[in-house]
């Protein structure tokens, strides 16, 4: 009986490890030696870049006290994005012009391809310096990196009434002035939609209230269509306390790839 029960741990312990293996197998080489890159800046940076746990956490869960973001388990590209738009200038207009000339060839322009989407500027007076000095191969390895952690948030205490208020936004937003509930863009309990709508659960409140209050003086505009700038003119202070609290409350967990 004894010798059985041993056989079939022994089993068990040799399946877990094989399937291991053969998940790690089916990453790709190149995300392999990204996400190692990207650890090894993440925690000790180099020349001109600081670590990135410094401030984001040593597992990349955030500083809710101080209200940096958790970077752990977002979806890598929209990482990538973020960390590029962080580094991007403000787009030129097009066309620049020197006081009107009667020879019209003599007005000097400047062309620039036409494209859907107006490539997104976000400044922020910590983040901005440090991605210029990325380059494009250090921030798709960093976006790797912390996108294969894992991490899992534990549900912050709430008042009720705030919680409810919170509740309410999330799943109806403010249908009198046409703004959608949280969960119709960013998924159900707030887990995210792939690269484009990050998740909102498990983010630190000061953290989605700060952001919230960028759109809205416009020292953010990296949205898709200005869907975000949109929404966040409606709300109140008072929203986006109930929201933040609300999100708080929430149990989320993302496992590690």
């Amino acid at each position: 009986m004894k010798f059985r029960l041993w056989v079939g741990v022994t089993l068990v312990a040799a399946g877990a490890a094989g399937a291991a293996v053969y998940w790690q197998n089916r990453v790709p080489p190149d995300i392999v030696e990204a996400r190692r890159l990207g650890a090894e800046l993440a925690h000790k940076g180099r020349d001109g870049v600081p670590a990135c746990v410094g401030c984001h956490g040593q597992n990349g869960e955030g500083n809710a006290a101080a209200g940096f973001p958790r970077l752990a388990g977002l979806h890598p590209a929209y990482l990538a994005r973020q960390l590029a738009d962080f580094a991007r200038e403000a787009p030129q207009t097009g066309a620049h012009f020197d006081k009107i000339a009667r020879d019209y060839s003599k007005t000097p322009r400047i062309d620039l391809p036409y494209s859907i989407l107006t490539p997104g500027v976000r400044h922020d007076p910590v983040m901005s310096p440090i991605a210029k000095g990325l380059k494009p191969a250090e921030i798709e390895a960093l976006a790797q990196y912390f996108g294969a952690l894992a991490y899992t948030h534990a549900p912050l205490a709430g008042d009720p009434e705030t919680l409810e208020r919170g509740e309410d936004l999330v799943l109806r937003g403010k249908p009198e002035y046409g703004v959608p509930g949280c969960f119709s863009c960013h998924g159900q309990n707030g887990v995210g939609v792939g690269a484009v709508f990050p998740p909102l659960a498990g983010q630190p409140p000061a953290y989605l209230v700060a952001q919230i209050d960028r759109w809205q003086a416009g020292a953010r505009d990296n949205d898709e269509n200005g869907l975000m700038r949109s929404v966040a003119e409606w709300l109140t202070d008072g929203d986006k306390q109930a929201v933040a609290a609300y999100l708080a409350n929430l149990s989320y967990r993302v496992d590690a790839e």
